[in-house]
């Protein structure tokens, strides 16, 4: 019997880690928080989050534990700090050397030979700086919408995943139904069995006691259609023979008014005819048709045939055809027991599905997704707020770096674009003033912002940086599991709500191979399965019952006595020794002594002759015609009779070669198939009862072997546990803390590269600014520096021209 598959419900698609940060810009983030942090997980100071709890119990020594831990995070913290202190200070004093004319506050240029050559390669180097701020940038505005975006899809990922366990947990009770259920089936097939037993055990037993029978009945017909045929024949030969002897009495009489007739005309003729005369006497038979007696082997035949024959083949197809019946009425008890036993195997069964904690089990998990859902959907909203709020500070972060990188990048293209080569400094035109300006105004910026944006990469990057390797990085290699299970934690302890031996990470790598959830809760410990499906009492008991039914079939007689006798007085009736030689002899003799035809011509002969008188003429004329008219009712009727009689004859002869020994052939199967059905018929009904009886036992046997192997393999598989595990690691992880990692790590290095970019703003500002005051040199095309007594000589008056 074949079983219901369980199949698996409809789940909705999980986080797709592809829609978070970008892999080579996530591993790049990883590989530096793995060069930051390069501690074993977990750290000395979580190895007992009981102790930890304690605060009164070695805090000194946990804080030591855990600044130990974090001393990659502590070194860059301090750099951070370092830049904190260091960038505001720097920029108030580099703002008062300004002010006092230091620092390149003067508005003075010398001018050197190098000078061209220098201020390309501060431009070159100080656009290198940019471009690689301006990336850095861009990652900030990419990594910053990654986080909404991560968000959002977290959110969305979130209601699948809450959806894809309530849906695992409610088909948790259904597959049970299921398995369980299919026990109606096998049930209701074995009552429906037992129902139609006239049918499936009668019909079996039917079908073996038939098909001995039946090849019995079959050679019975075919040796009663053989006597009968043979009678028939019999009785053909006579009637052929009667009919044959009345034509020749007929044709007889005829020829002997002719043999008359011809006489007195030929003696009316006188001496002319006497040539014909001695043909006349020739007008007789010459055959004499003789056939043996037939009325022995006949009446015995006939005997046979009339002695109700057909009527006892009819009694025992009959008594075959009730067997069915005769197995109902005789199991009636029996049926009424079985169908008892088959109630308590339905109750046995049945019990076992109160055995296994499936309800309580279902219920606490639902009421426990129900509440975290409820609980989450509450927050949903202002997460999206705080959200909104979040992605307006990066922005805002986002476009302080971008104002500043836009300000350098004024700078580097109005500055060149404004400068001439050979211009005195204190002439320079607004396009390349107003590129110096745009350099010191990202010096400006960087001043004033740096600080602010430092210390928003030291708080993320405290923040992100733990969470992903203390948290991400263990949860993606299941170390985390690992370590949770090692905590005496009961809100972790599996076992504390499912009275089992389980715990996180072994949960975990089960259900990532999507194994059954009776082996990864280790039902087998609390359940035993054996016992509670175990209904062998039951199926013995249907089996001692049927065994012990009572089943006899009777009238099953191929022949009676009489009828046998009646056999072996055909056997004995000669018909295969008759003798029809005689008859046979006078076949290939002439029917008349003289050719009636030839005899008719000769009498035309003489009728021709002219001188004999016209009444005789006239005679011999009617008497030969007459001739010819007996000759041609001899070839129409009476050779025809005696060909059918010869046909008949040889048939005869040919089915009666061997009645006999057919006879004796029907006879020993006869003795044969009775002796079977008289003494193995107990045996028949006994093996079909057994095959019976094995099959429903079976039937029971092969559900339970079903039902422990679906409970213990194909049982609530529990893939979408792992995968809820896995969309809540890319949800928390992928789309959140490493879209955070990056968006730190972008605006930290941006923020690091303020620091190149204002020193070579500084300087290259110099080269653009229009000065104040420019050096004076001997000779106009020589580009040697003069001496600083000629600097500060007031200009002469020159006229227009």
């Amino acid at each position: 019997m074949e079983f219901t598959n369980i199949t698996t419900p409809n789940y909705r698609p999980e986080a797709d880690p592809a829609n978070g940060i970008i892999k080579v810009f996530r591993d790049m983030v990883h590989s530096y928080l793995n060069i930051v942090q390069r501690n074993a997980f977990p750290p000395d100071f979580l190895q007992n989050l009981q102790d930890l709890q304690d605060t009164s119990q070695n805090s000194s020594e946990t804080v030591k534990k855990a600044l130990t831990y974090e001393i990659g995070f502590l070194v860059a913290l301090a750099f951070g700090v370092l830049f904190f202190v260091l960038m505001p200070l720097t920029g108030f004093c580099f703002c008062c050397c300004r002010c006092c004319g230091n620092c390149g506050g003067k508005m003075h240029q010398k001018q050197t030979k190098k000078m061209a050559c220098k201020r390309r390669f501060i431009y070159i180097f100080l656009l290198c700086i940019t471009l690689i701020m301006l990336a850095g940038n861009i990652c900030m505005f990419y990594s910053n919408s990654k986080v909404s975006s991560g968000v959002k899809d977290g959110i969305s990922s979130y209601n699948n995943t809450m959806e894809n366990l309530k849906t695992y947990v409610n088909s948790v009770p259904k597959e049970v139904d299921l398995i369980i259920g299919q026990s109606d089936s096998v049930i209701q097939y074995a009552n429906n069995s037992i129902i139609a037993i006239d049918s499936v055990l009668g019909g079996a037993i039917k079908s073996e006691i038939e098909a001995k029978a039946n090849e019995t009945l079959d050679l019975v017909v075919q040796t009663i259609n053989v006597v009968n045929n043979t009678a028939n024949l019999l009785v053909a030969i006579n009637d052929s023979f009667n009919s044959l002897r009345a034509e020749q009495e007929i044709i007889q009489g005829n020829l002997s008014d002719v043999q008359t007739r011809i006489n007195n005309t030929l003696n009316k003729c006188g001496t002319k005819c006497d040539s014909a005369k001695n043909s006349v006497d020739g007008l007789t038979f010459d055959v004499s048709y003789q056939i043996p007696d037939l009325s022995d082997p006949l009446n015995r035949m006939n005997d046979f045939l009339g002695s109700g024959i057909d009527s006892t083949l009819q009694k025992v197809r009959k008594a075959i055809d009730d067997i069915p019946e005769t197995v109902k009425n005789d199991t009636r008890d029996a049926v009424q027991r079985v169908q008892d036993q088959l109630g308590k195997i339905k109750s046995t069964i049945n019990d076992t599905k109160n055995a296994i904690p499936i309800t309580s089990t279902v219920n606490s998990a639902l009421n426990g997704l129900n509440s975290i859902s409820t609980s989450v959907s509450n927050v949903i909203p202002q997460i999206q707020n705080y959200d909104y709020y979040r992605w307006i500070v990066g922005i805002i972060l986002s476009c302080i770096i971008l104002l500043i990188i836009l300000c350098i990048l004024f700078g580097l293209i109005l500055g060149p674009l404004g400068l001439k080569g050979t211009e005195d400094p204190t002439k320079r035109n607004c396009a390349s003033n107003s590129g110096g300006d745009f350099f010191m105004a990202s010096v400006g910026f960087s001043f004033i912002f740096s600080w602010l944006l430092i210390l928003i990469v030291a708080v993320l990057f405290v923040v992100g940086g733990n969470s992903y390797t203390l948290v991400c990085k263990p949860w993606a290699n299941q170390q985390l599991f690992t370590y949770l299970d090692s905590q005496t934690i009961p809100q972790l302890n599996i076992s504390h709500y499912i009275d089992t031996n389980v715990n996180i990470s072994t949960l975990y790598s089960d259900c990532q191979r999507d194994d059954s959830l009776w082996s990864t809760l280790n039902f087998n410990q609390k359940i035993d399965l054996q016992k509670y499906l175990n209904i062998t009492q039951y199926t013995d008991s249907v089996q001692n019952i049927i065994d012990n039914t009572n089943i006899t079939i009777k009238n099953i007689n191929f022949l009676t006595t009489d009828q046998k006798d009646q056999i072996m007085r055909v056997v004995s009736s000669g018909v295969d020794t008759l003798n029809f030689a005689s008859f046979k002899s006078q076949l290939i003799r002439n029917i008349t002594k003289i050719d009636l035809l030839s005899f008719a011509d000769d009498l035309d002969k003489l009728a021709n002759d002219s001188s004999l008188p016209e009444n005789v003429t006239t005679e011999l004329r009617t008497e030969a015609s007459v001739l010819r008219r007996i000759d041609n009712h001899i070839k129409s009727n009476l050779i025809p009779a005696v060909e059918t009689l010869d046909t008949t004859v040889q048939t005869l002869e040919a089915t009666s070669e061997n009645m006999p020994a057919t006879l004796n052939k029907t006879l020993a199967n006869i003795e044969e198939a009775q002796a079977y059905i008289d003494t193995q018929t107990v045996g028949v009904i006994k093996n079909a009862t057994t095959a019976y009886v094995n099959k429903l036992v079976d039937l029971f046997q092969s559900y339970v072997d079903w039902a422990i192997f679906t409970l213990r393999t194909n049982f609530a598989r529990c893939g979408p546990v792992a995968k809820a595990v896995n969309s809540a690691q890319t949800i928390a992880c992928v789309y959140i803390v490493d879209s955070v990692n990056a968006f730190w790590f972008s605006l930290g290095w941006c923020t690091l590269f303020l620091i190149p970019s204002i020193i070579l703003s500084v300087k290259l500002a110099k080269h653009y600014r229009r000065m104040k005051s420019s050096d004076v040199y001997e000779n106009e095309y020589d580009q040697m520096e003069m001496t600083t007594s000629r600097q500060f000589l007031f200009p002469r008056v020159q006229g227009k021209a």
